[in-house]
């Protein structure tokens, strides 16, 4: 039988914002890592700093804190997806502790499968769609070797559905190949090892979003 990933309990900042200086104490391991915060620092500077009057979307929550960050920013609501369940009640607690449960959607399942549902087009998601996205993906590293193509294709879904104007962050691996980003925006890439960090804007209408992965 194969041993447990072994685990240890880090403090997270919210670096900027209404919640500056809070911090949540996540137990993480090596399915789970977060963003370290000087890099999630540069990230939200990428991104414009401040993002009043967004949408953000976590697509592999982990912690939650980037959808946390971002609320702290200006952002009017965060949505979270994380498959692993105990995370997911880590989540939940975290916004609580922070006094934003009202402002954090929590969706316990494989984003990549409720996307490829058709989550994107489904009656409820229509309110998400008067506002840009803040957009961040950022999954486990292994899965770009192992899932890449349904990441990229996921992406693709993301990037077809998001309003004009709404912004993209993508961690990867430095030794990832950017092959993996989808060619359709113009990406801003920085390194910051072991991480790099691909940036893009929305900037025209995109087509009527697709209810299946190719």
């Amino acid at each position: 039988m194969p041993r447990p990933p072994k685990s240890e309990t880090i403090a997270l900042r919210i670096i900027a914002g209404d919640l500056r200086s809070r911090k949540i104490q996540f137990q993480c391991d090596q399915r789970t890592r977060p963003m370290k915060d000087r890099t999630r620092e540069a990230v939200m500077n990428l991104l414009g700093g401040t993002f009043p009057g967004t949408y953000a979307f976590d697509l592999f929550g982990g912690s939650g804190i980037l959808a946390f960050e971002a609320i702290s920013r200006g952002a009017k609501k965060g949505v979270i997806w994380e498959i692993l369940r105990p995370r997911a009640a880590d989540i939940v607690r975290f916004a609580k502790e922070l006094g934003i449960q009202d402002r954090v959607s929590i969706i316990p399942s494989d984003v990549l499968r409720w996307t490829r549902d058709g989550g994107l087009v489904s009656p409820h998601w229509s309110a998400y769609y008067d506002s840009p996205w803040l957009l961040f993906v950022c999954p486990p590293y292994r899965m770009w070797e192992s899932d890449g193509e349904e990441l990229r294709n996921g992406i693709e879904m993301w990037l077809a559905a998001c309003p004009p104007g709404s912004l993209v962050a993508v961690e990867m691996e430095v030794e990832t190949d950017d092959q993996w980003l989808p060619a359709r925006l113009s990406w801003d890439i920085r390194r910051y090892a072991p991480a790099k960090i691909a940036i893009a804007e929305t900037v025209s209408p995109c087509p009527t979003p697709q209810t299946s992965l190719p």
